[in-house]
C-alpha cells in the first residue's frame, strides 16, 4: 500500500470511530476540550489539514485591589494597590477619585497591574480602581480606599485603649536641637499638647564631643570649644526647665553617655582625657541641682542615655587617630548610676534612676543571657520603640528584656515624629509614661 493510501486509510478509520462514538451515545471530545477552554488552537481536519478554531478567554479579575493604610510620616509613607486578572493580552489603566470628588480620573502613566500611592501625593480617603482590558473584553475592579494616618494628639489614651493600660500620661523630650536660632520651640504649644498631667524630659548635658573640640553652640550659632573634659551642658536646659516648672508639668533629666577613658583607645587619651563614668555622674548632678529645678522633694526621672555617637578624628605627632564613640557597656552604666545615687543620697535627695535605650538593645542577649540583666534591678527603663515611626502608638508594646521582671517599661518613646501644631520646629520625640514612672525604685 502506498503512503497516500496509508494516510487515507488512517483518516477513514478516525472518521469511522468518531461516527460510531456519536451514534452510540458517547460524547466525543471537541477540539476546545482537547486543547483547553478559553484558548486559541488549531486542530487537524479530516483530510490532514489544519484549521484555526478560536475560543476567546473572558477577561476577569481574580483578586481585587485591597484597602491600604500608610503614614503621613515615618518609614511607610507609600503603599501598593495590586490587581490579579486572567485573560489574554491584558492591559491596565488605573484611575482615582478624590475624597471630595464624584468623578474618576485616569492616573497618567499608571499602566501596570500594580500602582504605588504615596502620602505626599494623595489625600486620605482617595479611592483607586483599575480598568483591565484584554481580547476577552474589559472589566473594572472594585474601588480600594487609601487611608493616610496622621500623628496622634492623644498617644496616652491610644495606648491605654490598645493595650488595656491605665494611668498613662504623655510628653516630649527636648534638647538644644529644639532651640536653634530661627526655629525655637513654642513651649506654650508643647505644654498645651502634653496636658496638665503631662511631662517633658530635658537633656542636661552630653559627653558626645571629645576634649578640646571646636563646635558651634546650637542656641547661639557661636563658635565654642570643649576644654580638658569632654562634656558640654545643654544650652537650652535651664530655659526649658524654667518654662516647664512654671507651667507645672512634670520634669525628667537625661545625660547622653560620652567619651570616657575605657572608650578612648589612644595612649594619650586624645578623646576622653581620662574622663570616667563617675566624673560624668558628678557633672550631671552638679548641673541638675544648679539649673533643673531639682529639689529634695523631687522624684524626677534621672536618665542615662545609652547610645552610640559618631567617629571623631584627632591628630597628634603628625599622625591621625579616628575613634568611634560606642554606647556605654553595662559596667560603665552601673558605675554612673551608682555614683549618681550616692551623690544625691548623701545630701538627702531621692534618685529615680533610669536608662534610655532602644528595644533591641534592651532585649539583647549573649549566650542566652540578657546583656543588661545586672542593670535592670538598678534603674527603670525608658525604651525607644517607634514601629513605623508615623507619630502614632505602634501596634505592639516594646521588647524590654530583663526589665520584664521589673515591671516592664516605665517610659516609652513611641516616635520621633510627634507633631504639635504651631510648635515652630516640626517633628518631636513623643513619649508616654506609666502611672508610677515618677516613683523611685525601692
Amino acid at each position: 500500500m502506498t503512503d497516500a493510501a496509508n494516510r487515507t486509510a488512517r483518516i477513514v478509520a478516525t472518521l469511522s470511530l468518531a461516527l460510531v462514538m456519536a451514534g452510540g451515545g458517547l460524547s466525543a471530545p471537541t477540539v476546545a476540550q482537547a486543547v483547553g477552554a478559553g484558548s486559541t488552537a488549531s486542530a487537524p481536519d479530516l483530510v490532514g489539514r489544519t484549521s484555526a478554531t478560536s475560543v476567546t478567554k473572558k477577561t476577569t479579575i481574580v483578586r481585587q485591589p485591597a484597602n491600604l493604610s500608610i503614614g503621613r510620616y515615618g518609614t511607610r509613607t507609600k503603599g501598593t494597590f495590586t490587581v490579579v486578572a486572567s485573560g489574554l493580552k491584558l492591559s491596565y489603566k488605573w484611575q482615582r477619585r478624590l475624597p471630595s470628588g464624584s468623578s474618576w480620573k485616569t492616573i497618567s502613566g499608571a499602566r501596570s497591574r500594580s500602582y504605588t500611592a504615596r502620602a505626599s501625593t494623595w489625600a486620605s480617603g482617595t479611592r483607586f480602581r483599575v480598568i483591565v482590558s484584554g481580547t476577552g473584553g474589559k472589566v473594572t475592579s472594585r474601588a480600594a480606599k487609601l487611608t493616610v494616618l496622621k500623628p496622634t494628639k492623644t498617644p496616652a489614651k491610644d495606648a491605654e485603649k490598645a493595650f488595656g493600660l491605665t494611668g498613662l500620661t504623655q510628653g516630649v523630650d527636648l534638647s538644644a536641637y529644639q532651640y536653634v536660632p530661627g526655629a525655637r520651640i513654642n513651649m506654650d504649644k508643647v505644654i498645651g499638647w502634653v496636658g496638665a498631667d503631662g511631662f517633658t524630659i530635658l537633656r542636661n548635658g552630653s559627653g558626645a564631643r571629645p576634649i578640646k573640640q571646636a563646635y558651634t553652640d546650637a542656641c547661639t550659632n557661636q563658635a565654642r570649644k570643649t576644654g580638658s573634659t569632654p562634656v558640654v551642658e545643654d544650652c537650652a536646659y535651664a530655659k526649658f526647665a524654667d518654662r516647664a516648672s512654671a507651667a507645672g508639668i512634670s520634669l525628667g533629666h537625661y545625660w547622653f553617655n560620652g567619651w570616657i577613658s575605657t572608650i578612648d583607645t589612644t595612649s594619650k587619651q586624645l578623646f576622653a582625657g581620662g574622663f570616667t563614668p563617675e566624673a560624668s555622674a558628678a557633672t550631671f548632678v552638679k548641673w541638675l541641682k544648679a539649673d533643673g529645678h531639682y529639689t529634695k522633694k523631687s522624684t524626677d526621672p534621672l536618665v542615662l542615655d545609652v547610645e552610640a555617637g559618631h567617629a571623631w578624628t584627632k591628630t597628634s605627632g603628625g599622625k591621625k587617630y579616628t575613634v568611634s564613640l560606642r554606647a556605654w557597656r553595662p559596667a560603665e552604666v552601673t558605675a554612673f548610676l551608682t555614683e549618681v545615687k550616692s551623690l544625691l543620697g548623701a545630701e538627702g535627695y531621692q534618685a529615680n534612676l533610669y536608662v534610655y535605650m532602644s528595644a533591641n538593645a534592651a532585649s539583647k542577649q549573649v549566650a542566652g543571657a540578657y546583656v543588661w540583666a545586672d542593670v535592670a534591678p538598678l534603674a527603670r527603663l525608658w525604651v525607644a520603640s517607634w514601629g513605623t515611626d508615623n507619630g502614632r502608638i505602634p501596634t505592639s508594646q516594646p521588647k524590654v528584656g530583663p526589665w520584664a521582671d521589673q515591671g516592664g517599661w516605665s517610659l516609652w518613646q513611641y516616635t520621633s515624629n510627634a507633631r504639635i501644631s504651631g510648635d515652630g520646629v516640626g517633628a518631636l520625640d513623643g513619649d508616654i509614661a506609666t502611672a508610677d514612672a515618677w516613683t523611685p525604685k525601692a
